[in-house]
């Protein structure tokens, strides 16, 4: 199977009608939006199972803002 580039599907979705690439857009849109909410779940559930393990503690909002800036 060939390895479609960037540049093969910029071209494939120009050649399409302005109505389907609108639909192309929003379904890519969509498609996005779900991908990063599942990888935050994913990572909000890491984060909770390390804190439970010990792997990680809570801190106060000001002492990591002093370490986010130093």
């Amino acid at each position: 199977m060939k390895k479609v580039t960037f540049s093969d599907v910029l071209e494939a979705a120009g050649s399409l009608p302005i109505d389907e690439r609108e639909d192309l857009l929003e379904l890519l849109h969509k498609r996005t939006i779900e991908e990063r909410r599942t990888e935050l779940a994913k990572d909000t559930k890491n984060a909770r199972s390390d804190f439970r393990h010990g792997k990680i503690k809570a801190v106060s909002a000001d002492a990591l803002m002093k370490e986010i800036l130093s």
